[in-house]
């Protein structure tokens, strides 16, 4: 008897859970009671959470599997209590049952599927060649390859098919990523997808939030032992082609429409991903649901203008879709992509409406981390989820507003990123510390081009394969509808206040926040009109028009300044009014151009990079595009330099290769390389990142009120070196090595005998800078620290005593 009832028991509540779930995603007629067409369905809300973050947990720590197991039965629990007295009780209550009930089985499949999918990854012999440290000779099928933006390198993406450790072969099937050095990245960017290749690597261990059973450093040049299959063939012609067919048109416009097509972003220049960053508008070159949604936005429209109707405008999205998968490669992210832009194409009325479009989006979620449990902790994910939710709340309101006074395509297309980008702001800002005050105005001015440069240049891309020709035509005519894009994005980015510093604190995302509800609010008013939205848009030119002010930075006799630039390094010493010495132009996402703007800088007569690596020569476009250069001097190895040489030959500036003593002198500040030591070349890719970053320059800066010493990313073996001229390395300021790495030598630190410490250091960064060894060094060599992730861009000035000036 008991065992009969807990049958009935177990059916019904399976029945029950069902019910919810169809209720929650079966349409609705206009008459029915609940959920209307136009009303939000949010229902699936609190499910659709509860499954992004148990995965969220579940792939971050092995023993979150019991707290979220835990989670699951209390959920369960907790409904069948209140089903028990639900009948004769509100209905409320009964409301809340089957919503435990529905969690608390979402939740469980969440640890069957989420703990089978870590289980997997992180077990076998692969994971413990990785745990052993060994060096593995495998084959592998390449998925990606992408310049890593810290080291110079190359990271692929692959699956394992087969590997050999210590003399025994294993079948395999585990995913890795590989570390594949500079002198390597030549040959593996132009692997197509789908090659397999046979390698020898190092193999160490993953940690479980990377998603993959090992990390390899590669060892050996690759070796082709199987092309791609024949359909990825095609692709990657298509992909080839169309930058082919774009071979006719100015080269931004050549770089530009591939990343606007297909994602390929290796042919942007510095300089235009920076402007694009600045002006958020580097969702437009990453595969992401809004550009989709602007995609599909412009392929029904026109197919309705041809006479498509009915089921054909369905059809139309889904083949579009399917296209975009295939060139993109169907990787968890383009899927993320695809998904997201069909569910924001509902929100426009291309589908179930906006009352079905928040329930399709929480199904989607659900979805995406049941495929594919670590995407459930990118921060891609979470701005495609936030950018699909503003155009479901305001994208259709937004549009029907400018299509009274804008054509329909254009509406919609200006409707898109606008919801898009203030849904996002607030994680934006967060994650890159800085509001883009040009956003709003850069989305819509570039949207209404996204659409036709993408559509010709897709057709470019599947005309390509059969006629080289007709490609070209479209490639052409592709690039010039893009020509207003670069426009917009080189206009803007180019205003003083294009940008301003955020801090990325729970209070500034609170008010980020809560200034992006009241621009939402106000946006219907400002829509209305086309008068008020010209009148507001001239008023953001003006205002961005003046550099962002900071209440006494940078102080009118500064001398020497340490930018905030992440985690990278940029310094400039003030010579005579805008003349300043440059030592480093960190990253290519803007920021020293920002902030040697700031310092009021305009002519640079040298400027040093202390050794390659882009978090220190990555800006190197962006500076010399803003301000004019005298000489560059770089060190002899750290790196490649052809893209230096390339940069600064377009632009006649001299590169001079600096030695051990040379000296330059501009007006009364005197620059010396106190060290250009020259490392023996190490093995793995680990041991070469850690040679080239030993071969930073380490150079001496004078003044007649200080000196600096800028050691770059300089460790042991550098620091040891440089002690051989241990009487040039005193000085009042000391650039710490490295980041606050903890490979620091505590006899170099005391030789420079300096009185501050600056670490030039990004805020949460995945390195661990600076370290804990670090600063308690510093601190027992008696300096000052000052670190830009606390104080933001700092400056130095000396009169009779010492003033700090920082900007937060």
């Amino acid at each position: 008897m008991g065992s009969g009832r807990r049958r009935t028991l177990r059916l019904s509540l399976m029945s029950e859970s069902e019910t919810v779930i169809s209720k929650a995603v079966a349409p609705q007629t206009p008459g029915q009671a609940g959920v209307g067409a136009d009303r939000p369905d949010l229902r699936l809300v609190v499910p659709g959470l509860a499954v992004w973050a148990s995965m969220w947990a579940l792939t971050g720590w092995r023993w979150s599997v019991w707290i979220v197991a835990g989670v699951a039965v209390c959920c369960l629990g907790v409904g069948l209590v209140l089903r028990r007295v639900g009948a004769a009780s509100a209905s409320t209550r009964s409301v809340v049952a089957r919503l435990m009930i529905v969690v608390g089985l979402l939740t469980a499949s969440c640890v069957v599927v989420g703990g089978m999918t870590v289980a997997s990854v992180g077990s076998g012999p692969l994971a413990q060649a990785g745990q052993d440290k060994a060096v593995v000779e495998f084959d592998l099928q390449i998925r990606t390859a992408r310049l890593s933006s810290s080291w110079g390198q190359v990271l692929v993406n692959g699956v394992v098919e087969q590997f050999t450790v210590r003399g025994q072969t294993y079948r395999a099937g585990a995913s890795v990523m590989v570390r594949v050095p500079q002198r390597d990245a030549t040959q593996w960017l132009q692997f197509p997808a789908g090659t397999t290749v046979r390698l020898t690597g190092k193999a160490t261990q993953a940690r479980l939030s990377d998603g993959v059973t090992a990390w390899v450093s590669a060892l050996s040049p690759a070796s082709v032992i199987r092309p791609p299959p024949a359909w990825q063939r095609i692709i990657e012609s298509m992909r080839t082609g169309l930058v082919r067919a774009m071979n006719a048109n100015p080269a931004e416009q050549a770089a530009l429409v591939p990343a606007l097509v297909v994602g390929e972003t290796s042919g942007m220049p510095p300089q235009l991903t920076s402007d694009f960053t600045t002006t958020g508008l580097t969702h437009l070159t990453a595969v992401s649901g809004a550009n989709l949604a602007i995609l599909l936005s412009f392929l029904t429209v026109v197919a309705r203008y041809v006479g498509v109707r009915g089921w054909g405008i369905s059809a139309v999205s889904v083949i579009g879709v399917a296209v975009f998968i295939m060139l993109c490669h169907s990787e968890p992210s383009v899927l993320r992509a695809a998904a997201m832009g069909l569910v924001a194409l509902m929100a426009l009325g291309r589908g179930t409406g906006h009352g079905g479009a928040i329930r399709g989006l929480c199904l989607a979620v659900m979805g995406l981390c049941w495929l594919d449990p670590w995407m459930s902790r990118s921060w891609g994910f979470i701005l495609s989820a936030l950018a699909c939710l503003g155009i479901i709340w305001w994208g259709r309101r937004w549009s029907e507003l400018l299509g009274r006074w804008l054509p329909a395509p254009v509406a919609e297309a200006m409707a898109i990123p606008l919801a898009a980008q203030v849904s996002t702001q607030p994680v934006i800002c967060w994650l890159s510390g800085a509001v883009s005050v040009s956003g709003l105005l850069a989305n819509a001015g570039a949207a209404p081009w996204v659409g036709p440069a993408t559509v010709v240049g897709l057709i470019a891309a599947l005309v390509s394969p059969v006629s080289a020709t007709v490609a070209s035509w479209a490639g052409y005519i592709a690039g010039w509808c893009a020509q207003p894009i670069l426009l917009v994005g080189h206009g803007l980015a180019g205003l003083p206040g294009s940008s301003h510093w955020w801090p990325a604190t729970v209070w500034g995302m609170l008010i980020v926040t809560a200034a992006c509800l009241a621009v939402a609010r106000a946006m219907p008013l400002l829509l209305s009109s086309p008068l008020i939205v010209v009148v507001v848009s001239l008023g953001l030119v003006v205002a961005m028009m003046a550099a962002p002010y900071h209440p006494g930075w940078p102080g009118s006799h500064w001398r020497v300044a340490a930018c905030d630039v992440g985690q990278a390094d940029g310094v400039a010493v003030r010579v005579d009014g805008g003349e300043a010495i440059v030592i480093d132009v960190g990253l290519d996402t803007g920021e020293m151009v920002q902030c040697l703007r700031q310092l009021g800088v305009t002519h640079i007569p040298v400027l040093v990079l202390t050794h390659l690596h882009a978090d220190h020569a990555g800006g190197l476009a962006g500076v010399m595009q803003s301000f004019t250069v005298g000489q560059v001097v770089t060190p002899r190895g750290g790196g490649s330099h052809g893209e230096v040489d390339q940069i600064c030959a377009e632009r006649g500036i001299r590169v001079d290769v600096a030695t051990t003593g040379q000296s330059v002198t501009v007006g009364d500040v005197r620059l010396s390389v106190v060290s250009a030591f020259q490392a023996s070349s190490g093995g793995d890719d680990a041991e070469e990142s850690s040679g080239e970053n030993d071969e930073s320059l380490i150079v001496r800066v004078d003044s007649p009120q200080m000196s600096l010493i800028d050691t770059g990313d300089v460790e042991v073996a550098g620091q040891q070196a440089a002690l051989r001229h241990a009487d040039e390395l005193r000085a009042d300021i000391l650039k710490v090595p490295h980041h606050g790495s903890s490979r620091q030598v505590a006899q170099f630190l005391q030789a420079t005998g300096a009185r501050f410490a600056v670490i030039s250091v990004g805020a949460d960064n995945d390195y661990g800078h600076p370290t804990k060894k670090a600063l308690t060094l510093l601190s027992e060599v008696g300096m000052e620290v000052i670190r830009t992730d606390e104080h933001g861009s700092i400056t130095f000035a000396r009169d009779q005593e010492w003033t700090l000036t920082t900007q937060r």
